[in-house]
C-alpha cells in the first residue's frame, strides 16, 4: 500500500510529529520539518537506553552523557544513527562543573578548543574556551571548501577540482592575463566542453591570452598560501574560474572549459543568507581528545605508525598520559577524536519571520561589519559589532571503535528549508510517499518559493562579498533535496529515510517539553565499511560509503547538492577522503581538513 502526504508547514499528517505545527510544546517552533512518527521503528531508542543518555533521569535541557566511542558496538546503520544523537545531545548539553565552564554548553567549554582559519603561513591555531568569555570572532567562508580551503566542484565524470578564483577589478569583475601580461577586464567569454574559450573585453574586442594560460593564484593565495607556487601535480586538481556575461566558465590546467555538475556552475565560493538577512557564520571546534592527540603525535610524543586517529583504548591511553604530563586531565576521554563544525545566523530579524531566538542554541560572539552600500559588492569596514547568534548547523564528526575515517553526521534546525519529496517505510510495511511542500516560514527560504539553491553571492578569498553575475547580494531560496541524505532514486533510499526517521521520532518524543534540542534533527550520517579509506574522485553509488551516502548540511554544502532530488550531488567522503591514498586502506587522520595545518598546542623540546 502507498500512502501521499504533503510535508511541511500546513501539513495535516495524522502520522507526523507535530514539532512543525503551531507551537504545542513550549519552546518550540512553529509551521517547519515534520517528522512522521509512524515510520517502521527500525532505529527507536529504548526508553532505557535514552535515560541511559541522562545519567538516568531525563530532564529538561539536561546534561547528558557522551557516547562512549571506544566501547562503540559497530553494529548495524543504527549503532551509528544513535551514536550521532547522543552526541549532539552531549555538544548542546550544559557543561558540568567538573568541565571547568560556567553557564556553557559542552561545544564551547572547555573541553573543546576552537580552530581558526589559516593565516599567511598557511597555519591554523587553537583557541581554548574560557568560562564567562564569548566565542572568537566568527567569519564567513564558503559553504564547502577542498583541502586547500577553496570551493570544491566536480565535473560530469566526477573528477573533483578545486576552484581558483580569478583576479578581479574592485567591482568584482574577473580579470584575464593576456600574452601581453597586462590584467584584461573580461567582458564576455565563449566557451565549450573540452575546449579551449575565448575571452573578450569590455570592448568586446578578443582577448590574446597563451594558449595554455598559468593558472594565477593573486587571489587565491590569500585562502591557501601554500599555492603560492603552484606545481603541476596541484594544478591538475585545480580550475580557475571567470565570471563574466551572466556566467561562470572554468578553466583546467590545460586551459580547456570544463562543464561542472548540474548546480554548481554558480557555486565559487558560495555566500549564504538568511531571509532576515544576516550572513551565516561558521566556527569550527575540537575536542581536546582531539588537540592532544594531534599535539602529542606532531611533537613525537606520542606513536602514530599507521597515521590514524585514536579508535581504540590502547591507542588512547598515550594521549590521556601525553595530557597528564601537561598537568590536564581528559574529562571525557570516551568520547575520542572528534571534529565538530557549525553554522550560525544572527538572531536579529527572526522576529519578522515569526520565529523566536528562545528556540534556538544561541552565543555571544563578534563579527565583522560590512559596508553594504553596494548590493552587488560589500567591503568589510574594519570594524566588528557583537551580536546573539544561532545555531542552524552541525556537523558531528568523531572516531569510533573500528572507525578511523570517522563517522560524519549532520544535524539542522527545523525550520531551515522545506525538504524535496521523499518516502519511507511505515509500520503496517506500507510505502509512504511524502510530497515536496514549500509553504511557511523558513530561515533559508522565501514561502512558496519555485526556484531553489540558486547562488547569488560569492566569497572569493578577498575581504569582499560579490554578487553572482546578474546577481543581487541577497538571500537565495535554499531546498534539501536529499531529505535524509540519500537520492530518491537510490536502491537503499526507502530503508535509510525509514531508519533515519524513525530514529529522530524516537529521540524528539522522549525529550521533555520544552527541550531546545527538539528544534533540531538529525538529517544522516555517514561512514565507510570496515573504517576503510575513500579514494577521491569516486563516484556514486559507491558500496564503501555507506549510511546516508548522499549527505549534504542547507547551511554548509547548500550549493553541492545539485539541482533535483535525483542529482548525485555530494558526500561527506566526496572531500574527506585521503587524498591519493588507495582505496581499502584504513582511513588515516588527512580525512580531517584541519588535522595537518594545526599547530600543536605546546612547542616541541629538544631530547
Amino acid at each position: 500500500m502507498t500512502t501521499i502526504r504533503r510535508s511541511g508547514a500546513m501539513s495535516k499528517c495524522l502520522g507526523c510529529v507535530a514539532v512543525a505545527i503551531t507551537p504545542l510544546l513550549t519552546g518550540q517552533v512553529q509551521a517547519q520539518t515534520v517528522i512522521p512518527q509512524d515510520a517502521k521503528p527500525l532505529c527507536a531508542v529504548s526508553p532505557q537506553t535514552f535515560s541511559g543518555w541522562f545519567g538516568g533521569n531525563v530532564t529538561l535541557n539536561g546534561a547528558v552523557n557522551p557516547a562512549n566511542s571506544v566501547t562503540f558496538p559497530n553494529t548495524g546503520d543504527c549503532s551509528f544513527y544513535q551514536w550521532s544523537e547522543q552526541m549532539f545531545l552531549w555538544l548542546t548539553s550544559p557543561a558540568p562543573s567538573s568541565y571547568g565552564g560556567s553557564n556553557s554548553l559542552v561545544f564551547n567549554s572547555p573541553v573543546f578548543f576552537n580552530v581558526s582559519g589559516k593565516n599567511a603561513q598557511n597555519q591554523r591555531t587553537y583557541t581554548p574556551n574560557l568560562p564567562n568569555v564569548p566565542l572568537p570572532l566568527l567569519n564567513i567562508r564558503s559553504a564547502q571548501v577542498g583541502p586547500n580551503g577553496l570551493q570544491r566542484i566536480a565535473d560530469k565524470n566526477g573528477h573533483e577540482f578545486e576552484v581558483l578564483p580569478a583576479p578581479q577589478t574592485e567591482k568584482g569583475q574577473s580579470l584575464i592575463r593576456s600574452n601581453a601580461g597586462k590584467l584584461v577586464e573580461i567582458g564576455r567569454i565563449e566557451a565549450q566542453e573540452g575546449k579551449k574559450p575565448s575571452f573578450f573585453d569590455t570592448n568586446n574586442k578578443k582577448i590574446a591570452v597563451p594558449s595554455v594560460a598559468p593558472m594565477d593564484t593573486s587571489l587565491a593565495v590569500r585562502v591557501a598560501p601554500q599555492l603560492l607556487k603552484l606545481d603541476g601535480k596541484v594544478a591538475k586538481n585545480m580550475v580557475q574560474a571567470f565570471q563574466a556575461n551572466g556566467k561562470t566558465v572554468f578553466i583546467d590546467s590545460l586551459g580547456n572549459a570544463i562543464e561542472p555538475t548540474q548546480g554548481q556552475a554558480g557555486s565559487l565560493s558560495g555566500v549564504l543568507l538568511g531571509q532576515n538577512q544576516s550572513l551565516v557564520y561558521y566556527a569550527t571546534m575540537v575536542n581536546d581528545v582531539f588537540a592532544y592527540f594531534q599535539t602529542g603525535v606532531a611533537n613525537g610524543n606520542i606513536s602514530n605508525p599507521n597515521n590514524v586517529f585514536p579508535t581504540t583504548q590502547p591507542e588512547l591511553d598515550p594521549v590521556i598520559a601525553y595530557a597528564a604530563s601537561k598537568g590536564v586531565k581528559l574529562l571525557a576521554s570516551e568520547a575520542l577524536a572528534m571534529e565538530v563544525k557549525t553554522s550560525w545566523i544572527d538572531t536579529a530579524g527572526l522576529d519578522a519571520l515569526g520565529l523566536k531566538a528562545s528556540n534556538y542554541v544561541t552565543v555571544n560572539t563578534n563579527v565583522p561589519v560590512y559596508n553594504k552600500s553596494n548590493p552587488q559588492l560589500w567591503i568589510p569596514t574594519g570594524q566588528t559589532r557583537p551580536v546573539v547568534l544561532a545555531l542552524v548547523g552541525m556537523h558531528v564528526v568523531g572516531s569510533a571503535n573500528g572507525h578511523p575515517e570517522m563517522i560524519w553526521a549532520t544535524f539542522e534546525h527545523i525550520s531551515n528549508t522545506p525538504n524535496a519529496a521523499y518516502s519511507y517505510t511505515n509500520a503496517s510495511g506500507g510505502t509512504v510517499n511524502v510530497a515536496q511542500s514549500s509553504g511557511g516560514t523558513w530561515v533559508f527560504s522565501a514561502p512558496n518559493a519555485t526556484t531553489y539553491n540558486v547562488q547569488k553571492a560569492n566569497f572569493t578569498g578577498s575581504p569582499n562579498i560579490t554578487a553572482n553575475p546578474g546577481q543581487t547580494i541577497a538571500p537565495s531560496d535554499t531546498l534539501r533535496w536529499k531529505a535524509w541524505g540519500t537520492g530518491s532514486d537510490a536502491t537503499n533510499a526507502l530503508l535509510e529515510n525509514t531508519e533515519v526517521i524513525s530514529v529522530n521520532s524516537s529521540v524528539l518524543s522522549q525529550l521533555i517539553s520544552g527541550d531546545v534540542r527538539a528544534n533540531y534533527i538529525m538529517t544522516g550520517a555517514t561512514w565507510t565499511i570496515g573504517g576503510k579509506t575513500v579514494a577521491p574522485n569516486t563516484q556514486f553509488p559507491n558500496s564503501n560509503q555507506v549510511g546516508t551516502n548522499l549527505l549534504n548540511n542547507t547551511t554548509m554544502e547548500t550549493y553541492d547538492q545539485g539541482v533535483s532530488s535525483k542529482s548525485n550531488g555530494s558526500n561527506c567522503f566526496s572531500c574527506h577522503s585521503n587524498g591519493s591514498q588507495p582505496g581499502g586502506q584504513p582511513a588515516n587522520t588527512g580525512v580531517s581538513h584541519i588535522y595537518n595545518s594545526l599547530v600543536p598546542l605546546y612547542p616541541k623540546t629538544s631530547k
